[in-house]
């Protein structure tokens, strides 16, 4: 065993993950790139449809201004309605006693595998395995196993910034896409 951490994650932690997750890594900017052109395709469909029913009369212009404040306002704060959404799941999750986290656990980095251990189960991971790390800064170390699943080290499992360095040296040698935030 080369690292061992004794991980703590709150429901905070879990937030800012799937807000990161979401807003910023490369998965979720796919996916809000892709929602935003979908977005917009309908919005032209139905200028199209209402300009066409209004026979492309002035007035028929004046009508689809509502339409276009609507949707400038639905781009404009998208990012916001977002994390309302996530943060009403986490909380509907909390009150069912589901969270999608474990808050204790330990991670044991080895050279060939990664190993988490909470006190449901424990889960054993290949290096090769992990598509991508990403890493804000002084914060947080999201290691993600696919585009769903993720193990987080928050900064406060490093005594020392030496060790954090140390550890982020390890993990560029071992996964391939390491990114900085």
């Amino acid at each position: 065993m080369k690292f061992r951490y004794d991980v703590i994650i709150n429901d905070q932690d879990y937030l800012d993950y799937n807000t990161f997750w979401v807003l910023k890594s490369p998965y979720g900017k796919k996916q809000i790139k892709t929602f935003r052109l979908a977005i917009a395709v309908m919005f032209f469909i139905f200028f199209l449809i209402s300009l066409s029913l209004g026979k492309f009369t002035p007035d028929s212009f004046l009508g689809i201004i509502p339409m276009a404040i609507l949707f400038v306002l639905f781009q404009t704060f998208l990012s916001k309605f977002f994390k309302w959404i996530l943060k009403g799941q986490i909380k509907s999750l909390k009150n069912s006693g589901k969270m999608g986290y474990s808050p204790n656990s330990v991670i044991e980095f080895g050279e060939e595998s990664f190993t988490e251990t909470t006190p449901e189960n424990k889960t054993e991971h290949k290096y090769s395995a992990v598509e991508r790390v990403s890493v804000i800064e002084n914060k947080i170390i999201y290691i993600h196993v696919n585009n769903v699943m993720s193990y987080l080290i928050p900064f406060s499992c490093f005594q020392t910034n030496s060790q954090y360095n140390e550890f982020l040296n390890f993990i560029k040698t071992k996964c391939v896409n390491v990114d900085f935030y």
